[in-house]
This record gives structure tokens, sequence and C-alpha cells, in this order.
């Protein structure tokens, strides 16, 4: 190995470092709690002040890490031969079997931190995400770096490590499977690439080799990894056609090898290709075995493309998927002209680091085909004569530029066998990049949770533009003025981002202004520096001044461009790494472990599903449902609890789904055939004695006594599970989805929900005139348009009233095209509660669609406008008004913005 390429492995180690560094602190930032006030901080984070996890699939990773750790195999026990999880979907569990990679990978993090001091599971657990995710940019340099050059490959790098999808799910304290979502996808593209373009046979298997372990490791890491393999076969598939349309003869005739074993060996597609294959299907099957691949590959790749699709498509109850964020269909661009220049995970474009990766990353595809269609009908019978050697270049050199030489230059082709590589390199990389991109856009119009799928191949592809843009620049002597519109464009994209982060010009303004002049002072203002562009200046001394500052402009111009492709990503990431906010806080916690401790073992905690995998680590108690068990048909029995008007009927719910699950309505759906009508016959007998439901069952619904005591054994269980409702103060913000799943229409196979606009901070009551106080409430603000609630009170106290009115940002009212006061929220009831009194309970409307309720308190006042059939929903009654005017739900432990209730015995 001679000594030039040493030097540059040494170089591309070192860049490495700094890139996996950076990345890493920029990751490792969201650990400070930037955006939450000094005095606050200590409510978000645990006894030993880890800041809490950042959002709820994180405590479920933990549980099961821990589990792994403590004896050795995930969940609580063995059951039947499957590891189960007794703590999930009350009351039978669920198993679970779970992509172990997190687990392990946690566990030997966890050990290793060990020899560093005495460090627990989940503050391994806190920084595992980060760290893992930070390893991304080494694949993502070596790719690029193959084709292109530094300048390329740290682009590349950085948007990989910096894409909006993937970072937002693994800064520090995000605890998920989506750490290996792009690495390995990322180590499976660069080893089978290798293992195609090599040529000796033992680096090609050795490669080949990497290639089935990285998709085996991926297998145990994230349950959509199916994807991939899919993916490969479709480009092998493009690849064998193309490869015929452009003439490259990838299969040699029989004849030209002793024997047909020599043949296959000296074929190195079909070699490598084959083999991945074989071995491949082999390893996925002895790994997750030959069913679950099957349904893996069923439900990943059909399933998991028709996400949205319609309830009546996939169950008789609600389909669950329409509520979880990442599975709706992303917008193309968010936040117009200005948007189309910042990164997030708003929209397709700000996904893939704005507008200048998007189109970078097509121009390169455009590139690639230009390439091959200039190489088409080149002639491989071209001599092969060598230069003379005084004209040839180092092994290593030549070899690099031959890597590169397919899309950038013409210079290192000559013989035959550089025209056949360089249509064979140019086709492969064409073909990877371009059926990934296509494949996935397809894949984002299902789901915005297949952005990260789309935004590996896009960022490569900028990448290399960024490699193919700074090459350029070397190659060609381009015109000051070109260079200084270069340069100038540039540093304006370079900055533009930062000001999104800073919302001041200063910062900004000041790294447009060095970045700028530093890069026409290098064109323009350096003495004597026209003399340089003259090709008639002789001697050794002014070549090589002119050599140096030549490359040191266009070391600084090569470097805006970089900037201006990974400042939108850089910027965006720093954003959401000084925005974290843990998913909960001490409030929660707290509840959690006076459950724990206040409670038997057989205590099923019932809530909205958000919080079910805190619920399972911090109170050490069953759930009814989480975020590995959102089924429909809990949804809708949950949901219905939540809303009705009838604590009766949500009680009996709770209570059958805490004692025998889904029993009930799955035994009652076996004898009517119809759901709905299981539905209606469980809606109307649940708020029944026993006595009376079994009447109701046999008289109303002409079931059997065998058949209605079988059902009454699940609906009415004659000593039910103890049961903890928590209502939190999150669930009125998500009231729209669990009323909808609640109000589900069976026929009709449709619902609407239901909100509230809850007041943001308090108003105290202050005087107008000599008669009257007022009180300005605002329950609602956005894109410049609040809603308020205006609450008057004479100054004798002795009479209050309560009006909504929508106003612009400045005060003003809004009017609508009739001349009328726009009004959205027009009110159907008002009430005002003061000091604990309900003062007023008066229906202003029966046209209306809303009621106002006002609460007052020395003076201070707060309302939430809600849809008038929330008016007496179970969770109004309790989390809002405390549990007035009920008595089959009994506070027992309140903390700031979550209640604790417990189900007494009907009276």
């Amino acid at each position: 190995m001679d000594k030039k390429k040493i030097l540059t492995i040494l170089k591309s180690v070192a860049i490495i470092l700094v890139l996996v560094c950076f990345v890493f602190l920029l990751r490792a930032q969201a650990y400070d709690l930037t955006l939450i006030p000094e005095d606050q901080k200590s409510m978000f984070t645990d006894s030993s002040g880890l800041p809490y996890f950042s959002e709820m699939d994180s405590y479920y990773n933990l549980r099961l890490t821990e589990d792994y750790i403590d004896h050795g195999y995930f969940g609580d026990e063995i059951k039947n031969g499957t590891p189960w999880d007794n703590l999930s979907y009350a009351p039978d569990g669920r198993s679970a079997a779970y992509p172990p990679m997190i687990g392990y990978v946690t566990a030997f993090l966890y050990y290793l931190s060990g020899f560093f001091g005495d460090y627990s599971v989940k503050e391994v657990a806190f920084w595992t995400g980060a760290i893992i995710a930070s390893l991304a940019a080494i694949p993502a340099y070596i790719i690029v770096r193959r084709v292109t050059n530094d300048f390329g490959a740290i682009s590349a790098a950085l948007l990989v490590a910096f894409a909006p999808s993937y970072f937002a799910h693994t800064f520090a304290g995000f605890f998920d499977t989506d750490m290996f979502n792009v690495i390995f996808p990322l180590l499976i593209t660069l080893f089978f690439i290798e293992s195609i373009r090599l040529k000796r046979l033992v680096y090609r298997i050795i490669f080949i080799l990497a290639t089935v372990a990285s998709l085996a490791l991926f297998s145990v890491s994230w349950d959509g990894y199916i994807f991939y393999p899919a993916l490969l076969v479709i480009i092998v598939i493009v690849y064998f056609i193309a490869s015929y349309l452009f003439k490259l003869h990838l299969f040699k005739p029989f004849k030209d090898y002793p024997n047909k074993f020599s043949w296959f060996v000296n074929q190195k597609e079909i070699f490598s290709i084959v083999l991945i294959g074989i071995i491949s299907f082999i390893s996925l099957v002895l790994i997750v075995g030959f069913d679950s691949l099957i349904a893996n590959i069923q439900g990943t790749l059909v399933g998991g493309l028709s996400l949205q699709d319609t309830a009546a498509l996939t169950s008789n109850y609600p389909n669950v998927a329409i509520s979880i964020a990442e599975l709706q269909i992303p917008n193309l661009l968010v936040g117009g002209i200005v948007g189309m220049f910042l990164a997030n995970s708003g929209g397709v474009i700000n996904g893939m680091g704005g507008i200048l990766s998007f189109l970078g990353a097509f121009a390169i595809l455009f590139l690639f085909a230009q390439r091959l269609w200039s190489l088409k009908s080149d002639d491989l019978r071209t001599s092969s004569k060598k230069p003379p050697k005084g004209k040839r270049k180092a092994t290593s050199i030549k070899q690099e530029s031959k890597d590169k030489s397919f899309f950038i230059d013409d210079d290192s082709i000559g013989k035959s066998g550089d025209v056949y590589e360089t249509k064979r390199n140019a086709l492969l990389y064409f073909t990877i990049f371009a059926v990934w991109i296509f494949i996935a856009i397809v894949a984002v119009s299902r789901g915005s949770r297949f952005l990260a799928i789309l935004v590996i191949p896009v960022s490569l592809c900028a990448g290399i533009f960024v490699g193919y843009a700074t090459s350029y620049i070397t190659k060609n002597t381009l015109s000051n003025f070109k260079l200084a519109v270069i340069s100038l464009g540039g540093a304006f994209l370079a900055a533009f981002p930062v000001f999104s982060i800073t919302n001041q010009y200063i910062i900004p303004l000041g790294f447009f202004a060095a970045l700028s002049i530093a890069s026409l002072v290098l064109i323009y203002g350096i003495k004597g520096h026209r003399s340089l562009n003259h090709k008639n200046k002789i001697g050794t001394n002014n070549k090589n001044s002119k050599s140096r500052f030549i490359s040191i402009r266009n070391f600084v111009v090569m470097l805006i461009i970089l900037l201006a492709f990974v400042s939108p990503m850089a910027s965006g990431a720093y954003q959401v790494a000084n925005n974290v906010v843990p998913g909960t806080s001490d409030p929660m916690w707290n509840a959690m472990e006076w459950v724990k401790a206040n409670t038997t073992d057989n205590t099923v905690i019932i809530s909205w599903w958000d919080y079910g995998y805190l619920f399972e680590i911090a109170g050490d108690r069953p759930t009814s449902f989480d975020g590995g068990s959102q089924t429909g048909d809990r949804a809708f029995w949950v949901g219905k609890a939540m809303t009705t008007n009838n604590t009766d009927l949500s009680a009996g719910i709770f209570e059958m789904l805490a004692t025998t699950g889904d029993n009930a309505y799955l035994a009652l759906d076996n004898y009517t055939n119809n759901t709905g009508k299981s539905v209606e016959i469980l809606e109307k007998t649940l708020p029944l004695s026993r006595e009376e439901a079994k009447t109701a069952m046999t008289e109303e619904y002409n079931l059997s006594s065998i058949q209605a005591d079988t059902i009454l054994k699940y609906s009415h269980p004659p000593n039910p599970t103890p049961v903890i409702f928590v209502a939190s103060s999150d669930m009125l913000g998500k009231a729209g989805w669990w009323t909808y799943f609640g109000n589900w229409d069976f026929a009709a196979k449709s619902s609407v929900g239901y909100q509230y606009l809850t007041a943001q901070v308090p108003a105290q009551l202050e005087k107008i005139n000599s008669t009257v106080s007022q009180a300005t409430i605002t329950n609602s603000l956005e894109n410049g348009i609040a809603v308020q609630t205006v609450v008057t009170k004479g100054v004798a106290n002795n009479t209050t009233n309560a009006t909504v009115k929508t106003v612009y940002e400045n005060g003003t009212q809004i009017i609508d095209q009739n001349g009328t006061l726009y009004n959205p929220f027009p009110l159907y009831n008002k009430i005002i509660i003061e000091e604990g009194i309900l003062m007023v309970n008066e229906t202003v409307n029966e046209s209306g669609n809303f009621t106002l309720l006002v609460i007052g308190n020395n003076g201070t006042y707060s309302s939430i406008i809600m849809s008038k059939e929330l008016e007496n929903a179970l969770f109004t009654r309790l989390f809002i008004l405390g549990g007035y005017g009920q008595d089959r739900f009994e506070m027992v432990n309140m903390q700031d913005g979550v209640s604790l209730w417990r189900i007494n015995p009907k009276s």
C-alpha cells in the first residue's frame, strides 16, 4: 500500500471520527431540556436527575430490556414456549415476542458501562439511541466517498444523520428501534455494492457475508426489515433488464470457462446476487421462522402500504391506525416558499432537507442517466495500449479515478475495459438509487412513517451531487463572476436556515457576511490576483503561488456549497434537540407510584392508550391497552366509557374489560353474527344488574337462557377486577380521537369527534368602568385568530355573565361576508361555577353546538368551550368537574393535571 493511499485512509478515518462526534453531540443536546425554564426542569426529571423519556414507546423498550437483563428473556414469563407480557392488554396479556436487537445492544452497552462507573439500565438506554444513530454517518460517508470526493461524502453523512424523520426519533432520551432503521439499510447498501463491484473473489465473498449479516441483524431489529430484501429483489430485476438494454453482456459464454462452476464464480453479479439470496433466505428462516417470514412479507409489503384503508375493509370496529400521526399522508411541502429552504418533518420536501437536496438528488439521477446514455454505443474494442511510463498514474490514484469516472469525466477512460466498468458501475448506482427513490415515494404516499426510507437514497444522491459540483469547480476554470454568484448564493442558502432557529438577524447575517467576505476576498480582493489567471505567467514560485491560491479559493467555494446543502438539516436538528420536552413529568409518575403502593397487584389501569407503557413500568400494574395493543375494539369501548353520560355504563365497561377482556363481545358476535347488534346489547345491559341484564338479553334480544348466562359470565363478572381510571389533562386535546372512536356508528361505519377548547392561561377580573369588571380568557389561538371567553361581573358581585367571541390577534372582532360577527362556536348552554357553587346553568340557544363552562375562584377565571355532547360526559364530570353530580367513581389521588378514580359499587 503506497504512502498516498495510507494518508487518504487516515484522512477519511479522521473525518469520520469528527462527523460521528459532531452528530452525537447535537443529539446529546436534548439532555439539557433547553426549552424548559430552569425553575421547572426538576418536574421533568426523575429522582436521579435524568430527564424522563421523550415518548412512551421508550418505556416499553426499557421495561423489556430490563426484563432481559434481569432474567434472560423479554416479558414476565414464558407461557407455552412464548415470552409473555402480563402487564399489556389486560387481563390476558400478550406475546412479548419482540425485535430483540435493541435489548441486546443496550445490555451490551450496560455491561460495558460497568467499566466506567455505576450506571442504571435506564441511564444507558437514555443514550443508546443517540450513540447508535450517530454511527449511521460512517456507511453514508463511505458509500458516497467511493463515488466522489470528501465534500460529497461529508454532505451525505450529515444529511443522513440529521434527517428530520431520523433525528427526531434518535436524540438522547428517545429509546426506540428507529435507531436501526437507517444504519442497517446503509450497511446493506454498502456491502451489496462492494460484493458486486470488487474483482477479487475473496473480497466479494467477504462482502456477500457482510450483506447477509446486515440483513440478519436488521431482521431482529425492526419488524419492517422485509422492505429492504424486497427492495433488493426489485433492484436486481431492474438491473438485469437494464444491463440487457445497454448491452453490458453480464452473462459471459460458457465456452470461455473450463466448467460451469468456474463460469458461475466469474460472473460477478450472478455469483454475488445468488449467494446473497440463498444465504439470506436460509438465515431469515432460521432466525425468524418460515411462517413469520411469510407473515412479514404479507404484513409489511401488503398491509404496511394499506394503513389508510377504512375500517370497513379491516374490521367492524374503527381503524385505530387513522389516529396515529406517523400513519397520516404527509404534505408535499409546509411553509410555502420559505419552507422550501428549511428541514423538518412537516412535508416531504422539508423532510429531505429542503428543495436544494431534493433537486440535487434528482439532478444526480439525471447525470447518471445521461452518462449511461452517452456510453450506450461506446466501442468496447478500443485499444488497450498503455500510455508512456512518464504519463502513467500511481495505482491508488488510477483506481480512485476509475471509481469516480463513471459520471464525472472521461479522462481515465480509454480502454474497452474502462468503458465496460464505467457503464457497469454507472448502471449499478443508477438502478439502486432510482428504484429505491421510486419505491420509497410510493411508500411515502401511504404514510409519513416511510419518510425515513426515502431520505436515505435522497441524502446519498444529494451528497454525490455536492461531490460532483465541487469536483466541477476544481476541474474547470470558472470566471470570477460565476464563482462570486455561486459563493453568494450558497452563503445565503447556508445562512437562511440559521435564522429559523435563532429568530435574530445578527447571527445569520454575521454568518452570511463571513462566508461572503471570505469568498469575495479570495475571488477579487488579493493584489495581483488577476495576473494569476493569465496562462503566460512563468516561474516556479509563481506557479506554486497560483496553485496554492486557486486551491484555497476553490476550497472556500466548495465549503460554501457543502454548507448550503447541510445547513437546513443541521439547523433543523439543532432546533429539535433544543425544543425537546419529555413525554411525561413528575405528576404522572408520582400518580403511578401511588398506584403501585396503594393497590393490589391485579388492579387494572384504564385510560386512553397513549400512556399505557408508562403506566406499566411506573405503576407496575396491567393496563387495558397501550401503544402496542391499541386495537379498534378496545379504542371503541374505552372511548365509549369516557364519552357517555351514563356512569353505570362506564363502570360496567371498565369492569368488563379489566376482568374478562374481549370475551363478552366476542362471544356475542358468535351468537348475533353482527357486531353492531352485539354492541347494542352490551350498551343496553352493562348498566343493569345481572338479573336485569339477563331479562333484557332473553326478552328483548331473544338470546337463550344458556347464551345469556355465557355472556353474563363475561359482561357481569361476580368478582370484578379492581380498576383505576386515569384522567389527565393531555386527554383534553385528544378528545377529538377518543370521542370519534367512542361514537362509532357500526351501520354507517363512520363517526364524529368532539372537542374541548381549554383556557390557555386563567384571567383576572379587571375593572373596565365603575359598574363592571371583566376577564378575557383565550381558549384558542391559531393562524392569528383567537377564540376568547369574556367574563363580566357587576361591581356589586351580584351578576356574572360570559360570552364567546372570535377576534384577530389585535383584538378586532371578525366580520363575516354577511356583515355579521363571525362565530364558529355558537353556544347551546352556559355554565358558571363560582367558589365551588353553581351560579348559572342555562340554555342559550337550542340550535347551538357548544357548551361554555366558566369556573371562578377569588376573582380568577378559567373556561372551557366544549361540544355540547361532552357537557355530561364521564370525562367532563370526573376530570373537569372533580366528580360533581355522580357517585359511581371516587377520586383516590390527585396530582397536577392527573386524577385517579376508583369504581364504587352500584347503590
